[in-house]
């Protein structure tokens, strides 16, 4: 690692010395000195300390590159179900990009030179996964989820979707609110840190939670009681796999997925061994966490 180095990166990210040394909590001269290479021999700290500011906007503006790539994809073909999975695929190949995770992968062919343009694919040398404070640095909005640290796109859901969720929600608050319940029901897309971690963050479609101790102004930070996801073309699969197995083995009590396709809604109760029923729209289906004082027919708030 050498100033010259340090300058072609600093040169391919757009940035200026002072907010490099902004971002370094280091004085613009000192700065400016190494990458005018009037300073010969910087301390081996400050030249560690700048490489690890550069390696951060490198790596967000990996990610900042891939969300935009699937969301431009996903706008170009929006009658197409987008299989994440084979599209990073498709995106690691066109750009040359070897198995790390995406916000820490290297082109294979990497080299530095004086160009000026940077396609958000600098080289790393550490591993690591997305983090939530990656996202909030990006500001991207909910059709972002991560879980496991792997960045998840999801399509803005269509309006029987919406109109389902708004129904569903109002019938689950009126039950709340007429028995003057303790739990508190959202339907906006809260924040859900099922893990109490920085590396998976869901935004269920319905949240019932029983335990104001684990609100913060974030969102809520460990398991809800009741979890709703409806599922769409895209997330169909996460929903039925890696999001039920997050939510049960993560202590959510009861968690329902409403599948619009098949018209079947599908409920998880917690225990051992883990307990499922299979319900049509047209049934009168118990809520588990209220012992079954509340009973829910899908039919009566889809549409």
């Amino acid at each position: 690692m050498d100033a010259k180095e340090l300058k072609l990166r600093k040169k391919a990210l757009g940035l200026t010395t002072a907010q490099v040394a902004l971002m370094c909590e280091l004085p613009v001269g000192t700065v400016s000195k190494i990458f005018t290479g009037e300073t010969k021999n910087p301390s081996y700290l400050t030249i560690e300390k700048i490489d690890r500011v550069l390696a951060h906007e490198e790596m967000l503006a990996r990610v900042r590159a891939y969300v935009d790539a699937i969301l431009a994809y996903i706008k170009e073909h929006p009658d197409e179900n987008v299989d994440q999975i084979q599209f990073e695929k498709k995106y690691r190949s066109e750009h040359g990009l070897d198995n790390a995770p995406l916000p820490y992968a290297s082109s294979k062919s990497q080299q530095w030179d004086d160009k000026e343009k940077f396609d958000g694919n600098l080289a790393l040398s550490h591993m690591g996964k997305v983090t939530v404070q990656m996202l909030d640095e990006i500001g991207e909005d909910r059709r972002i989820e991560l879980i496991d640290g792997h960045l998840i796109i999801n399509e803005y859901p269509n309006m029987r979707h919406q109109m389902l969720v708004q129904n569903l929600g109002r019938k689950i608050d009126d039950f709340i609110c007429d028995n003057n319940g303790k739990c508190r029901m959202f339907s906006v897309g809260v924040n859900v840190f099922i893990d109490e971690d920085d590396y998976t963050l869901v935004g269920p479609d319905i949240v019932v939670l029983c335990d104001d101790s684990r609100m913060n102004e974030m969102g809520i930070v460990g398991p809800p009681d009741w979890v709703i996801e409806v599922t769409s073309p895209s997330t169909r699969g996460r929903d039925y796999g890696k999001k039920m197995h997050k939510y049960m083995d993560g202590g959510v009590r009861e968690y329902w997925i409403i599948d619009l396709e098949k018209e079947k809604v599908t409920t998880y109760i917690e225990g051992e061994p883990m307990m499922a029923y299979v319900y049509n729209f047209e049934d009168e289906i118990p809520v588990y966490i209220y012992g079954g004082e509340l009973k829910i027919t899908v039919k009566e708030v889809d549409g």
